[in-house]
């Protein structure tokens, strides 16, 4: 059984973080533009962001001045919160070195406030762009105790997650609030492939995949044409195509009021795999970043790669990603406390 994700190590964050905060935001001359790059990913190797991160870092030096080499480096641990305190608080703010973080990490400060441990401001981050539109999907063990909905309001479903504050858990609680249902949640797996493992072990009956458009997907499907797993809800407001039988949540959240949470809570989902750079970076280099993230997105080699892969290309570009957070953060405050009181984690 996994244990509880540690913060550990999010003090130093914060006892760095004035240095950090040196860190001049002046522009990179060419010289220093060719020097090796860093894309920050919050997640172990082997899963979807991963993956993503990996990908574009192979196709994005094609459309940077002087093609720096751009190197991947996983900093999981909090659920994606120590990832984004060190883009935030520590990472150069050249331009030399940004992120593809968690989705839920964007709003735990809004959602979950001084619990998520959070050190930064979202708005704040300067948004490149997102790999994916995201749809969810619950998944579970063929054998699992349920088939419906229906099913889960009368019998316990037990699914895994990273941490508290990710969308594999706040889902879960969501659904128990809005539709009655009994999930319960084990969180402090290092990511994706450890829950997929544990599934398979029968140490859990599934998961709430918040990411349906990376090798999850692919892997899910597969083990699906072995009769191993099943799709229980869509974490979506229109469904993938290909699972037009699996209901979505909006289709099962039927009242106004929660609506608006759901609502809410989709255009989060919405940001995908986003790519973002800290704050402070300069302007020119924030175009720049943009300019080759699309044009990385558009190229036909990448494009190929990623269907080799099977990874779901659908993006959201900069200037869309960064005015989605806001808007999430401009949301009627009403609406926030009871989002607050369905989601936050229980003491």
């Amino acid at each position: 059984m996994a244990h509880h994700t540690s913060f550990f190590g999010l003090a130093l964050v914060a006892a760095l973080a004035f240095a950090g905060m040196q860190t001049g935001a002046r522009a990179q001359s060419p010289a220093e533009r060719a020097r090796p790059m860093t894309i920050i990913t919050s997640s172990p190797p082997g899963g979807g962001y991963d993956a993503y991160s990996r990908l574009l870092s192979r196709y994005m030096p094609r459309y940077l001045a002087g093609h720096p080499t751009i190197i991947v480096q996983n900093m999981p641990g909090g659920a994606g919160i120590r990832a984004a305190n060190y883009l935030y608080n520590i990472a150069p703010k050249d331009g030399s070195t940004f992120a593809l973080l968690d989705r839920a990490v964007s709003t735990a400060p809004l959602l979950y406030g001084d619990e998520s441990k959070a050190q930064f401001e979202a708005t704040r981050f300067n948004w490149i762009g997102s790999v994916m539109r995201e749809n969810g999907m619950t998944v579970l063990a063929t054998g699992a105790p349920v088939n419906s909905i229906e099913d889960a309001r009368r019998q316990e479903v037990i699914v895994g997650s990273t941490g508290p504050e990710q969308d594999t858990s706040m889902y879960p609680r969501l659904l128990n609030e809005l539709l009655g249902t009994k999930f319960k949640v084990i969180f402090g797996y290092a990511g994706q492939p450890e829950i997929f493992q544990a599934v398979e072990r029968g140490e859990l009956h599934g998961l709430f995949m918040s990411g349906w458009s990376g090798n999850g997907r692919a892997y899910v499907r597969e083990r699906m044409s072995r009769g191993q797993m099943k799709l229980l809800l869509q974490i979506s407001a229109t469904g993938d195509p290909q699972h037009k039988d699996t209901p979505t949540i909006v289709e099962m959240v039927t009242r106004p009021e929660d609506r608006e949470i759901v609502d809410l809570l989709l255009s989060r989902l919405s940001l995908g795999r986003p790519f973002m750079a800290p704050p402070g970076v300069p302007p020119d280099r924030v175009a720049e970043l943009r300019k080759a993230f699309r044009q990385a997105i558009e190229d036909p080699e990448l494009r190929a790669e990623a269907a080799q892969q099977r990874l779901a290309i659908d993006p959201i570009w900069g200037e869309e990603a960064q005015e989605i957070i806001s808007r999430a953060y401009r949301a009627d405050p009403a609406l926030l406390k009871r989002t607050r009181d369905i989601v936050r984690v229980a003491p």
